[in-house]
C-alpha cells in the first residue's frame, strides 16, 4: 500500500505526499501487478520507504498487447474520422487540466527533481494533446495524385499496436506526448513508465481511462504495463507490436533494439548523450557561466541534453571555471518538495551511486573536482554540482547524467569541434560566443542533433524543430511533425497503366 510520508527538520518544510497504488490497465480494466521484493521506491529527500516497485505478469502483457492487435486489426479507432480523433485528444487536453497538480507532486518524489519544475512539465500536458489534435488537422494522413491511368492516393496510416516506454526523469510528460502523437496517428498504445517513477503516469492513467468511457471509445485504446527491462522485453520481442518509442539508457536501448530487430519494429529510440560545448574567445564568461550552471543542475543534471563536456579557450579556462563556482554558490540544493529548493536529491540511490562513482574516478586518475553548493542537513541522496576539470578528454567521452561539468583547455576552434566530435553520441550541442555567424558555423559542425547558441534552455528552437538523434543517442528524431510520422507508415494506392513497358 501506499505509505505518507510525515516530515518536519533542518533545511526541510512540513511534507504529506502519497503516492498513488500501482496499477495496471488493460482492455480497460484495472488490476493490482505483483511487487517486486528488492529496490523499492524511497524518499530521494529522505531515504524512508515510499512503495515497493511492481512487475507486470507475463501472461497480462500478453493480454494486453492481444487486445491492441484486436483493436487495431478491427480497425474502429484506425478508421475513425479525423474529426473523432482531434475530438478525443482535446477531451483528453481538457480532463488533465484537474489532475496537474497531482501529477507534478508524483513526479517530483519519484524523480527527485524539484516541484517548481515538474509542475512545468505537468502544466504542459494538456497543451501536448492539442498539438498533436492541431498536427493531425494539418496531416491528416490522405493525399490525392493524379496518375497516368487514374486517381492514386498516398496514405500515412498507423503501422499498428504501439508500445511507450518511458523513462524517470521525465516519466509523465514523456508517456502522454508519444502517447498523443501515437494516437493522433490512429494506433492503440501500450505504455510502461519506468519502474523507478510509475505514480505520474498511473495517475495520467486514470485521466484518459476515463476520456476513454466518457467518449465511449475502444477501452484497448490506451493500456498501462508495469515494470523493469523484463516487461520492456516482452513488449519489444512480440511481433505484434509495430511501433515502439523508448526513451532511456543506451545500455537499455541497444537492448530494445536487439528483441525487436528480428521483426523489423519500427523503432524511436531516444538514448543518453554526452553533450559538448564550444566556448570561443570571443565568449561572455559570465554569460556563458550562468547559462551552462542552469543548463547542468537542471533537473538535478538528471536530463539527457544536459551540458557535459566543455572546451574552453585556455586563456579563459580559469575565469570560466571561478564563474561557474560562483554561480554554484547562489543554488539552494534542498527537498525536491520545498517550493524555495533550485536544485534537489538524485531521484534514487542507483541513481546517486553511478554520478558518484563517475566523480571519483575521474579524481582517481588525476583530475579536480569542486563544488561550491552547500549540502543540506537531509539524509537523502543529495550531490552537489561538481566541476571537474584537469581531466583526460579521452576519460569524459561518456554521459554521466548527473550534476557534473567537465572543463578541458583547448587553443582552437578547430581543436575544439575534434574534441567535441569524439564523443560516442549527438543529442545536443552547445556553442557561446558574442561573434554570431561564426558561432553558427561551429554549431553546423557538431554531430549533434540539435545545436544551441548561447543558451540552455530544454524548449525546442522553433515549433517545426526537427532533432535528430545522431551516433550512439539513437534512431529516430524529435518534433512533432517528426513524431507524427515516426507512428504512421506510407502506403500508396492507386490504378496502374497497364501500357508500362516493363
Amino acid at each position: 500500500m501506499p505509505r505518507p510520508v510525515d516530515r518536519e527538520g533542518p533545511d526541510s518544510v512540513t511534507t504529506t505526499v502519497t503516492l498513488p497504488a500501482q496499477r495496471d490497465l488493460i482492455d480497460g480494466q484495472w488490476s493490482v501487478p505483483a511487487e517486486l521484493p528488492e529496490a523499492p521506491l524511497c524518499h530521494p529527500d529522505t531515504g524512508e520507504l515510499l512503495q515497493a516497485r511492481t512487475q507486470t505478469a507475463p501472461d497480462a502483457v500478453h493480454r494486453a498487447i492481444a487486445a491492441a492487435e484486436s483493436l487495431h486489426r478491427k480497425g474502429s479507432w484506425r478508421t475513425s474520422p479525423i474529426t473523432d480523433r482531434i475530438a478525443f485528444l482535446r477531451r483528453v487536453a481538457a480532463a488533465l487540466e484537474a489532475r496537474l497538480d497531482e501529477i507534478a507532486a508524483a513526479d517530483s518524489l519519484t524523480s527527485g527533481v524539484v516541484r517548481t519544475v515538474t509542475g512545468m512539465f505537468a502544466d504542459g500536458l494538456p497543451d501536448v494533446f492539442r498539438a498533436a489534435a492541431t498536427r493531425l488537422a494539418a496531416e491528416q494522413g490522405e493525399q490525392s495524385l493524379s496518375g497516368s491511368s487514374g486517381p492514386v492516393r498516398l496514405l500515412h496510416l498507423p503501422w499498428g499496436p504501439t508500445a511507450v516506454i518511458a523513462p524517470w526523469n521525465a516519466p509523465t510528460f514523456t508517456v502522454a506526448k508519444k502517447t498523443a502523437f501515437a494516437l493522433a496517428a490512429g494506433a492503440p498504445v501500450i505504455a510502461k513508465p519506468s519502474g523507478w517513477a510509475p505514480s505520474g503516469p498511473v495517475l495520467f492513467a486514470e485521466v484518459l481511462a476515463g476520456a476513454i468511457a466518457d467518449a465511449e471509445a475502444p477501452p484497448a485504446l490506451f493500456q498501462l504495463v508495469h515494470g523493469d527491462s523484463e516487461t520492456g522485453q516482452l513488449l519489444a520481442q512480440d511481433s505484434r507490436i509495430r511501433a515502439l518509442a523508448f526513451t532511456g539508457g543506451r545500455v537499455a536501448g541497444a537492448e530494445i533494439a536487439r528483441a525487436a530487430a528480428g521483426h523489423s519494429t519500427a523503432l524511436q529510440l531516444e538514448l543518453g548523450s554526452n553533450n559538448p560545448v564550444v566556448v570561443r574567445a570571443d565568449a561572455d564568461v559570465a554569460a556563458t557561466a550562468d547559462a551552462l550552471v542552469r543548463g547542468f543542475t537542471k533537473l538535478n543534471g538528471q536530463w539527457c541534453e544536459s551540458p557535459g563536456s566543455v572546451f574552453v579557450p585556455a586563456e579563459l579556462h580559469d575565469a570560466l571555471r571561478d564563474a561557474i563556482l560562483d554561480q554554484l554558490r547562489t543554488i539552494r540544493l534542498g527537498s525536491c518538495l520545498d517550493p524555495t529548493s533550485t536544485m534537489g536529491p538524485q531521484a534514487n540511490r542507483p541513481q546517486f551511486d553511478r554520478v558518484a562513482d563517475a566523480v571519483k574516478r575521474l579524481t582517481q586518475d588525476g583530475a579536480t573536482a569542486t563544488s561550491t553548493t552547500e549540502l543540506p542537513d537531509l539524509p537523502g541522496w543529495f550531490h552537489a554540482p561538481a566541476v571537474v576539470h584537469d581531466a583526460d578528454p579521452g576519460d569524459t567521452l561518456d554521459e554521466i547524467f548527473g550534476p557534473v561539468l567537465t572543463l578541458h583547455r583547448t587553443h582552437s576552434d578547430r581543436e575544439a569541434v575534434e574534441l567535441a566530435n569524439r564523443c560516442h553520441t549527438g543529442l545536443a550541442g552547445y556553442v557561446f560566443g558574442t561573434d554570431l555567424d561564426a558561432a553558427f558555423v561551429l554549431g553546423a559542425e557538431l554531430d549533434c542533433g540539435e545545436v544551441k547558441i548561447n543558451g540552455t534552455s530544454v524548449l525546442d528552437l522553433h515549433p517545426e524543430s526537427t532533432q535528430g538523434f545522431w551516433g550512439g543517442s539513437g534512431t529516430g528524431a524529435h518534433g512533432d511533425a517528426e513524431l507524427l510520422r515516426f507512428f504512421r507508415g506510407a502506403r500508396i494506392v492507386g490504378v496502374d497503366n497497364p501500357a508500362f513497358p516493363i
